[in-house]
């Protein structure tokens, strides 16, 4: 795949060229004409769509990238995370206050970038649909662009719910032929459940060699059946997440850590990821997000978990601090954790890369790791780093930054994400049966957790499905669409965000609970459950209607 990333850049820059007055053809462009003459020329154009796919939404941060590759990830919009105390960063100025607006955009670029996307996708359609390429080619290549068009849509529906539904190139210059009025959401979700199908009819279970992260028909019935589930259709939910599983195509991968590193990619519990290769197409997420300061290194610590998710790492014993875990140390309280809690989150006293142990504890000179409640100057707010989705071979540091050496993947869907999603949508549907047992039962298994306890009733198992889902996918994305489709956001967000203040007094290190510097969100559930459409797009066309309340 990552010869994917490469001959995008071939087609790029065939594209920019501009026309000659001598009549030669050239033997190292592709012309307008040319890209659909030939199945590997198309590929180059398909390829560049590929290159296209954003891994979150596309931020207005200064940064100027999609989210899971930023230094402000979808995670710091949610109270599993916060970013330092920076100017500019929006999670913080404006998520966080709720000043955000159409003229005050967290993801400013999104729309753009998506319809743009999407206009390729349908030109791509288009030419495919009526060239001469063999039955076999044309099949595989539709059904990848239809794919590639669903995730476009999704990723806009998700932030504004209904948007304008286009399956054709338009004409740029004929106003009345572009200015497309809102679908309503339930539209959208059945498009994209229809394209989703469609192309999983033309899609292999599995792929290999220079195909590694092209689409396949599990990551088409894994978009249709997330937004399904966003959707709260939970039969189709279901039935589609069922159907991934039915596949015997993927499984748990047993390092739960690991499976994110790039020494692990396309392991059998990945289904789709955006692909991405160092310096080629690189990212500087290792530095964003890493720890503050290192012997050899340096990063932003962008992610400061928050004490409110640590709380929901169960221990070993099946129970949290709060449900009376017997394994619960007041004293000691990082020990007989889930297993996911220490490949996910860097506390006081972890050894890190190159051996170096983090503290974050108080009273340590020139330690710039040490929490601070002010969060002044990006320090850390809540005395946790982040571990997960960085990968020790990189070291963040001023290299990372300037040439984009981090290589991982960003991992869309996966095959924990698909068990939660088949084990939520069928309790929502008719209760706990087996089969959600079954289901959560696998995830815990990896995490060092005991099998959830017999009996319990379709709200009991609900609330345990949601804290699976919270702790299992921390980090990726996910929890600010949970929060907004489970209506739970203003309760969860009238709570402040929470940090762990360490100490050491008389020789013995104090835990104490304290605020997060600044750790509030206001949320206003008339508004703020969608994203306000760009005020420049409803300049541009007066046939959409801005979400409510903006």
């Amino acid at each position: 795949m990552k010869k994917i990333l490469i001959s995008c850049f071939v087609l790029l820059s065939c594209l920019s060229c501009s026309d000659q007055t001598v009549e030669v053809m050239p033997t190292d462009q592709l012309t307008n004409e040319t890209v659909w003459s030939t199945p590997q020329n198309a590929s180059l154009f398909l390829n560049d769509v590929y290159n296209s796919l954003n891994a979150g939404p596309w931020s207005s941060v200064f940064t100027n990238v999609p989210t899971e590759v930023s230094n402000d990830p979808l995670d710091n919009y949610s109270d599993n995370s916060v970013n330092g105390n920076l100017a500019g960063i929006p999670s913080y100025t404006l998520f966080a206050n709720n000043t955000y607006g159409p003229n005050a955009q967290i993801f400013g670029p999104q729309w753009s970038r998506m319809y743009a996307n999407i206009r390729k996708c349908n030109l791509f359609l288009e030419k495919v649909a009526v060239s001469s390429f063999d039955e076999a080619t044309k099949k595989s290549m539709l059904a990848q662009a239809r794919f590639l068009r669903a995730y476009f849509y999704t990723s806009l529906i998700n932030l504004y719910g209904g948007v304008p539904l286009i399956t054709k190139v338009l004409n740029r210059n004929a106003e009345e032929e572009i200015n497309y009025p809102r679908n309503t959401y339930a539209e959208c979700v059945t498009f994209v459940q229809e394209e989703c199908t469609k192309a999983a009819a033309d899609l292999p279970a599995t792929i290999a060699g220079v195909d590694l992260g092209r689409v396949t028909k599990g990551a088409a019935l894994a978009l249709k059946g997330e937004l399904e589930l966003y959707a709260g259709k939970w039969a189709d939910a279901a039935a589609t997440n069922q159907q991934i599983m039915q596949l015997n195509v993927y499984e748990l991968f047993a390092d739960y850590g690991g499976l994110f590193y790039s020494a692990n990619e396309n392991n059998k519990e990945v289904i789709f990821d955006v692909q991405y290769a160092p310096n080629i197409k690189g990212h500087a997420r290792d530095t964003y997000w890493g720890v503050t300061m290192l012997t050899n290194g340096l990063g932003w610590g962008s992610v400061n978990p928050t004490q409110n998710l640590v709380d929901d790492y169960e221990f070993l014993d099946g129970k949290t601090a709060a449900e009376g875990s017997a394994q619960y140390d007041p004293k000691n309280p990082y020990v007989n954790r889930d297993k996911r809690f220490a490949a996910s989150i860097l506390y006081d006293g972890t050894p890190w890369i190159g051996g170096q142990v983090i503290y974050t504890r108080l009273g340590i000179a020139n330690n710039n790791n040490a929490f601070d409640a002010s969060g002044s100057g990006g320090k850390n707010r809540t005395g946790y780093f982040l571990k997960k989705l960085l990968d020790p071979a990189v070291m963040p540091s001023r290299d990372n930054l300037n040439n984009a050496t981090g290589g991982s993947n960003s991992i869309v869907f996966r095959y924990a994400e698909v068990l939660l999603n088949y084990a939520e949508a069928k309790n929502e549907l008719s209760g706990p049966d087996q089969t959600v047992y079954d289901a959560m039962n696998k995830i815990r298994t990896r995490a060092g957790l005991p099998n959830l306890p017999t009996g319990l009733s379709q709200e009991q198992m609900r609330q345990r499905i949601r804290r699976e889902r919270r702790v299992e996918l921390a980090f990726e994305g996910k929890r600010l669409f949970d929060l907004w489709r489970w209506r739970i956001a203003p309760d969860v967000f009238s709570k402040p965000l929470k940090a762990m203040k360490i100490a050491t007094v008389n020789g013995t290190l104090t835990y104490e609970v304290v605020n997060v510097g600044g750790g509030t969100i206001r949320f206003d559930p008339a508004k703020n459950y969608l994203m306000p459409i760009p005020q420049a797009v409803i300049d541009q066309n007066p046939k959409i209607v801005q979400n409510p309340g903006y």
